[in-house]
């Protein structure tokens, strides 16, 4: 019994059931235990004195960070703002605490480039190659030059089966490669001299040679890219004569009609910045300051992607799609599986295709709480779903290729304000600002399509 009443002292309930029992007898006074609020270790605030109240949930989780409000506002009106309702299902999200962020595009290097100035030809066993990206190619590279062929072993005879291959030994000082030929011409093995290489001629990239006792190379290079992103600091607010039913409302988000309509308003708005923002930063007043203050405007994705593809204002017909579906998921080491925005007069012309066994229409799916039709191909699948915002922006015509495995959203999380205007004369009514600092960046850019018909 003794061990028992030890636990309970220390558990910090004995000092709580003491003070209500001093409360019921009047020994304490009760105006003074109304300042004495615990705050437990797992969140949150008890007040030992005070009933729960509007008041008090107001005074105690004023200004606090909800991040779970994302799942809640994910399921306000889905389809009217797909590209919002996306990035909110996608497992892809980063914290921050600044506004700027800086991002690193996980872009692939070219495989290949061609060659911008052509070589001659004749005995020269080493020579510098002026390529239309120098870039991609490293030291200890070997290159492969498609279509010139190289010689048999014997230096002589040309070999019909196999293209030249070059070796990278060196830079020169504008940065071009300086190759030698591993199966050119002539007699001597360790300087084949190198046959005459067109004008745009492919050259391909191929794996890196070290030699017996080496075990440094060229560092992988020009990727990934660092990018700025700005977070945009998001906001809506109303106004309302009751804001909370009861005290846990707060936890269980329930929304009133009004609050909602804010809410839609807000990612409607917002959903049209992933679109098409542009990424600036400037120091201004406003309506709500008086002085000027930075204000961070976020990147919209569109410009973001590093691919294109037109229709050319020609009808869409199944092999069009099977070109679409190449541009899609060809050069740029992503996945199989991607979203296919549109808007309604591009999905009005998917809808009177004629599809074929090489490109067909799929069962429908459920993912990131929308349903999306498929369309498939053997280069992949797209996930089909109508944005409505993009007719809303003048994109009817559009649409965009998304890999979401390659989409990421960095916030800051959102922030509630409850007002009491009460208080502060200014009206009979309560209000809640409500406030989410983000924005989204692409980490693949040439994963990602921008998609017209004309």
């Amino acid at each position: 019994m003794k061990e028992k009443f030890l636990k309970l002292k220390e558990s910090g309930l004995f000092v709580m059931l003491l003070m209500l029992l001093c409360s019921a007898l009047g020994v304490c006074d009760a105006g003074a235990m109304s300042a004495d609020v615990a705050r437990p270790a797992g969140g949150g605030a008890v007040d030992t004195a005070a009933a729960v109240s509007v008041t008090e949930t107001r005074v105690n989780s004023e200004d606090l960070v909800l991040d779970t409000i994302d799942e809640k506002v994910a399921v306000i009106r889905p389809y009217d703002v797909v590209l919002d309702t996306i990035s909110r299902q996608i497992k892809d999200v980063k914290n921050s605490n600044n506004q700027v962020v800086r991002h690193y595009a996980i872009d692939v290097i070219e495989l290949a480039t061609t060659l911008s100035v052509a070589y001659a030809g004749g005995t020269a066993t080493q020579t510098s190659l002026t390529t239309a990206d120098d870039t991609i190619f490293a030291n200890d590279q070997t290159i492969i030059v498609d279509g010139v062929k190289g010689y048999k072993e014997d230096g002589t005879t040309v070999d019909p089966d196999r293209d030249l291959m070059l070796y990278v030994i060196e830079k020169d000082t504008a940065g071009h490669p300086i190759v030698i030929a591993i199966n050119g011409s002539g007699t001597n093995e360790n300087a084949r001299i190198i046959p005459a290489i067109p004008i745009n001629t492919k050259l391909i990239r191929a794996g890196r040679a070290g030699s017996e006792t080496q075990i440094q190379t060229d560092a992988y290079s020009g990727v990934p890219s660092n990018i700025p992103q700005f977070l945009q600091k998001f906001m809506a607010q109303v106004e309302m004569t009751e804001l909370f039913k009861r005290a846990d409302a707060e936890v269980d988000w329930g929304f009133t009609d009004a609050e909602e309509e804010a809410i839609f308003d807000m990612k409607r708005v917002a959903n049209v910045t992933f679109w098409r923002g542009v990424r600036r930063r400037i120091t201004s007043k406003n309506s709500r300051t008086k002085r000027a203050e930075d204000i961070y405007f976020t990147e919209g994705i569109w410009t973001q992607a590093g691919k294109e593809f037109s229709f050319g204002g020609n009808a869409i017909d199944a092999n069009s799609i099977v070109t679409l579906m190449k541009e899609s998921f060809t050069g740029n080491a992503s996945g199989k599986k991607k979203i296919f925005i549109v808007g309604s007069d591009l999905l009005e012309r998917f809808e009177q295709v004629e599809y074929t066994r090489v490109v067909y229409v799929g069962a429908k799916m459920q993912a990131y709480g929308l349903e999306f039709s498929t369309i498939i191909s053997k280069f992949g699948t797209l996930l089909v779903a109508h944005d409505q915002s993009l007719d809303d922006i003048g994109w009817a015509d559009k649409g965009f290729v998304l890999d979401p495995d390659f989409l990421r959203k960095w916030t800051m999380g959102w922030r509630v304000k409850d007002f009491d205007f009460r208080s502060s004369g200014q009206s009979d009514s309560d209000g809640r600002g409500l406030m989410e600092i983000c924005g989204l960046v692409l980490k693949n850019p040439k994963a990602h399509v921008r998609v017209s018909f004309a």
